[in-house]
C-alpha cells in the first residue's frame, strides 16, 4: 500500500528536482535525466507490475512537466522498462561497469525513440540536437547511475522492501 501512496509523490519530486534544480545547475543546456535511471532501476530490481506502473507514472509526469503532450515519455519509459525487465532475467546486474554501460545503451535507445517519434509525428529532424546535447547528457547520466542505484536501493519504501531476486 505504501508504494501506491508514496511513490507518485516521490516521482513528482524527482521530476521537479531534475528539471528545476539540475536544469539551473547546468544552465538548461544539459538535462540530467535521473528519471531514466529510475526506470532502469525499476526494470532491474522491481516486479513487473510495480515497475510498469512506476514507469508509466514517471513518463506521464515527464510529459506534463516538459510540455510534450503526445505521451512520448510515457511510451518510451514503459517500453524501456519492459526491455530492461526482460534483459535483467538473463544478466548479473550488480557490477558497476555493467550499470554504466547498460544505462548508456538504454539512453541511446531513448534518444533513437525521441528522434523517430519527433520525425514521424511532428516532421522535425532533431538529429543535430541529439548529437550536440544528448551525448554529453548521456555520458553524465551513465557515470552517476551507480550512485543513483545505491540511493534508490536505500529507499526501501520505493519497492516496499521487496527486491526481485536476480
Amino acid at each position: 500500500m505504501n508504494f501506491y501512496v508514496f511513490v507518485p509523490w516521490f516521482l513528482l519530486m524527482l521530476v521537479v528536482f531534475q528539471h528545476a534544480v539540475l536544469g539551473t545547475i547546468f544552465f538548461h543546456s544539459i538535462a540530467v535525466e535521473i528519471s531514466l535511471v529510475m526506470v532502469i532501476y525499476a526494470g532491474l530490481r522491481m516486479a513487473v507490475l510495480r515497475g510498469s506502473i512506476l514507469s508509466l507514472i514517471l513518463g506521464l509526469m515527464m510529459d506534463c512537466i516538459t510540455g510534450v503532450c503526445s505521451g512520448f515519455y510515457a511510451l518510451i519509459y514503459t517500453s524501456i522498462f519492459l526491455m530492461v525487465y526482460l534483459v535483467s532475467l538473463h544478466v548479473y546486474a550488480k557490477s558497476t561497469p555493467f550499470v554504466i554501460l547498460f544505462t548508456l545503451c538504454c539512453g541511446f535507445i531513448e534518444g533513437i525513440w525521441l528522434l523517430v517519434l519527433n520525425q514521424i509525428i511532428y516532421g522535425t529532424n532533431i538529429f543535430s540536437d541529439l548529437v550536440l546535447y544528448f551525448i554529453p547528457q548521456l555520458v553524465i547520466v551513465s557515470l552517476i547511475s551507480p550512485f543513483l542505484f545505491k540511493f534508490f536501493h536505500r529507499i526501501g519504501w520505493l519497492h516496499d522492501g521487496y527486491v526481485r531476486s536476480s
